[in-house]
């Protein structure tokens, strides 16, 4: 099997009680701008793991994910670059107002994410969409035997029948 780099990143949507869980980066080229947590995949590491640490790295608050709601693919360098975002449920924790990374986080509701400096438009778009009409392929455990586990994001569809087909 062939193998091929890829910059892989991964976003945490967490939307509760109608606001929208955002964090305010406190360095580098997007300093001072509003968007989800986020961060890379590590070595060893599957995507559903890498949002789920940089969720409680950047707001210390401890969640899982409950589907698949976003990929942005690109190129990168001569490289695929994707970017996967799930949707977030949190479980503990208590949320930090800064980190080493983050300046501020909160919690915004639909208007309020007009009003914001956003890392990208892609970012306030998931947003958006995130507290408007939100659309999430659910997680299913993996269909073939594996000896690590894995997870399937499909949408639900409606099963037609042959016999319903012929009219």
């Amino acid at each position: 099997m062939a193998t091929l780099q890829c910059d892989l990143g991964v976003a945490a949507r967490v939307v509760k009680d109608g606001l929208l869980l955002l964090v305010q980066e406190a360095h580098g080229r997007h300093q001072g701008l509003w968007g989800l947590p986020k961060g890379h995949v590590e070595t060893n590491e599957s995507p559903e793991e890498a949002v789920v640490r940089e969720l409680l790295e950047e707001t210390g608050m401890a969640g899982s994910v409950t589907g698949l709601a976003a990929v942005r693919t690109a190129l990168h360098q001569d490289h695929p670059a994707v970017f996967l975002t799930y949707d977030m449920t949190l479980h503990a924790g208590k949320l930090q107002s800064q980190t080493e990374e983050i300046a501020s986080t909160g919690w915004f509701s639909l208007v309020e994410l007009n009003t914001l400096e956003w890392v990208s438009e892609t970012m306030h778009q998931l947003s958006i969409d995130g507290l408007s009409h939100r659309r999430t392929m659910p997680p299913q455990n993996g269909l073939t035997a594996r000896t690590a586990p894995y997870a399937i994001y499909r949408t639900s569809q409606t099963v037609i029948h042959e016999q319903e087909m012929s009219v």
